[in-house]
């Protein structure tokens, strides 16, 4: 007979409940992690997905997901000829943004009006409403070329310069949905997954010449004002040589509408080359700066998200401390509400390891079932957070062994205090 266990069934009710109590507080531990890791990989997906080796900018910036980058779009023949290098491909990046009414679920609306009411001591009337502009980051391609989207979950990719877009799913687009970006209206014919900026903002994808058309082209009063200016040094010799200046002049007015400039190259280089000796045969040009992938990505992580990845750590830190001690107080009182049980079985005789052996074993139950049931909740909560979370397996692992350790001590040190108390005097004779 496992005393334990038949203690557990006479004391379901409060068994089940402190099981319940770890397992929320766990979860809670969990998602903090979970939202830690969930930083990171916004921050590392765009590059790492993109297949590049290297990241080419313009010199002394820190890259086009970080820092404005303008270089000449032909750049990118000269840089696939140097030794090593497999491909080069153009990038166009740059923010953009729709305007379309919100359309929240359910649960969106709850977290907008709890995030409105916890907040509104904080901040000016307004300052929390929903804006009916979405803000996304535009990335335009070469198809074909490395710098497309990685893997689509729906539709089909971009095949041509036909104003079609494919987008990440958290845009909240459709396939066949008609989007206006800039001055013309594009057709969403794919969907990805986990493509998103550094700012968790969902990335959209579409031919490289478009994109140019998006990020690079001039308002239309400030392109009037750009030909008038280019126009202007030529008006003089116009009377004089108007053969000559006339052609001049328009050649520089269409100079004002010129796109041909990308914000990074990324390589792809060939199997077994070096990509410092690359990067340095390439940063040669004395305009331009190239940076490895991982450095790309650090530059995001230490450079952009660095506060907010050290602020949660720092938070996660003390939350794991104060969940030890909360879930340690939890089994120490569960394990000293029976000392009336265990004096019982002192007067009956009963060896103190058997009731060291059925105390230890119920702690630990509590533990165990308290992480794995923490573990299954944060894993069901995922989805409906607004930014990524991502907790593994490995996390919950790791809290199955804290658990058992802290379980293991508090009952121990319950148990040798319990078993300090006089029997009799515990059963009132």
């Amino acid at each position: 007979m496992n005393l334990a266990f038949k203690d557990i069934r006479y004391h379901r009710f409060k068994f089940f409940s402190s099981v319940l109590g770890v397992g929320l507080l766990l979860m809670v531990v969990l998602a903090i992690g979970g939202i830690i890791r969930g930083v990171i990989y916004d921050s590392a997906t765009i590059v790492t997905e993109t297949g590049a080796d290297l990241w080419v900018v313009e010199r002394d910036t820190l890259g086009p997901f970080v820092e404005t980058s303008r270089i000449p779009e032909d750049y990118y023949h000269a840089i696939e000829v140097v030794p090593g290098v497999a491909e080069a491909s153009p990038l166009a990046i740059g923010w953009e943004h729709v305007v379309r009414p919100p359309r929240p679920t359910p649960l969106a609306k709850f977290m907008y009006k709890n995030a409105v009411a916890g907040t509104q001591t904080m901040v000016e009337p307004g300052w929390m409403d929903v804006p009916a502009e979405e803000r996304f980051v535009v990335i335009g391609y070469k198809p074909g070329r490395i710098g497309g989207p990685p893997a689509l979950v729906a539709g089909r990719g971009i095949e041509a310069d036909d104003y079609e877009l494919v987008a990440d799913v958290k845009t909240g687009f459709q396939v066949g949905e008609r989007v206006r970006i800039g001055y013309h209206d594009y057709t969403v014919v794919g969907l990805t997954k986990n493509m998103v900026g550094f700012t968790a903002d969902p990335v959209v994808y579409t031919t490289l010449k478009e994109a140019q058309q998006i990020l690079f082209r001039p308002d239309p009063d400030l392109l009037r004002d750009r030909r008038r200016r280019f126009r202007e040094p030529f008006e003089t010799e116009a009377a004089l040589a108007p053969r000559l200046a006339e052609p001049l002049a328009r050649r520089a007015a269409d100079l004002a509408e010129d796109t041909h400039v990308v914000n990074a190259i990324a390589v792809r280089l060939e199997p077994g080359a070096s990509p410092e000796a690359v990067a340095k045969e390439i940063a040669r040009w004395q305009r331009l700066e190239v940076h490895t992938a991982p450095r790309q990505v650090n530059l995001q992580l230490m450079g952009s998200n660095r506060l907010l990845i050290l602020q949660l750590s720092l938070f996660r830190v003390i939350l794991v401390l104060i969940a030890g001690i909360i879930i340690g107080l939890i089994i120490y009182t569960f394990t000293l509400d029976k000392v009336k049980e265990m004096a019982v079985l002192k007067l009956l005789g009963a060896p103190g390891r058997r009731i060291y052996v059925m105390i230890l074993q119920q702690a630990v139950l509590i533990g165990v079932l308290g992480a794995i049931l923490g573990g299954a909740l944060e894993f069901a909560v995922e989805p409906f957070f607004p930014r990524r979370v991502e907790a593994t397996y490995g996390d919950v692992g790791q809290m199955l062994v804290a658990m058992t350790v802290i379980a293991a001590l508090s009952s121990l040190l319950a148990v040798r205090r319990a078993m300090t108390v006089d029997a009799r005097s515990v059963l009132g004779s």
